[in-house]
């Protein structure tokens, strides 16, 4: 049997960092975000369906998420509706990698909003990734088109880090140098394998 790990954490955690070094270990990691991006990348059906009752939305390239965030506060456009025809979506692209890498003993889902979408009630495992807010505030600084408005804001959308860690099967702090992290990863594998086998 497969077993599947999720990734969590509160933006700015580490969580991309901790998903690099699993792959790195051979396993196969399957991430929310990118998938988001491939399926407002225009032509997809992502796009295609949102436009169709988004026009505002419409672009060259893709939808920009930028403009999402944007009018989702200015009231002009409804988040929920949006994650009705993304959701299913990504579920879809979830099964199919599933099922393509259903031979291998781990794979990785690494998913912002993990508890906040049920995630762990299909999920065998569940790692959060958190680090200090001083760590966590030093990142995101780092990032384009983030102030403390935006980071604020989606904050308020995600559950509080200390409730993740109090529902999470493993913890893995991010503030350690990468070699102890990396460390880590491979402790949590061979401590599933072990179970597993």
């Amino acid at each position: 049997m497969t077993i599947k790990i999720g990734i969590t954490g509160s933006i700015g955690m580490g969580k991309t960092t901790v998903s690099h070094m699993f792959k790195k270990n051979g396993v196969k990691v399957w991430n929310a975000d990118t998938e988001v991006h491939k399926l407002y990348k225009i032509g997809n059906e992502g796009y295609n369906k949102i436009i169709s009752i988004y026009p505002q939305l419409k672009d060259k390239k893709e939808i920009n998420r930028e403009k999402v965030s944007q009018l989702i506060k200015q009231k002009k456009i409804d988040l929920k509706r949006i994650e009705k025809i993304i959701h299913p979506l990504l579920a879809l692209d979830r099964l199919n990698f599933i099922s393509e890498n259903k031979n291998k003993n781990i794979i990785v889902f690494e998913i912002p909003l993990l508890y906040e979408t049920n995630a762990d009630k299909w999920l065998d495992y569940v790692i959060s990734v958190y680090c200090s807010n001083k760590t966590q505030m030093e990142r995101l600084s780092e990032r384009k088109n983030f102030d403390k408005k935006k980071i604020d804001y989606l904050l308020t959308q995600q559950l509080s880090i200390e409730k993740k860690n109090k529902k999470a099967d493993f913890l893995i702090n991010t503030d350690k140098k990468k070699i102890d992290i990396e460390k880590e990863v491979r402790e949590i594998m061979k401590n599933l394998e072990e179970k597993d086998g």
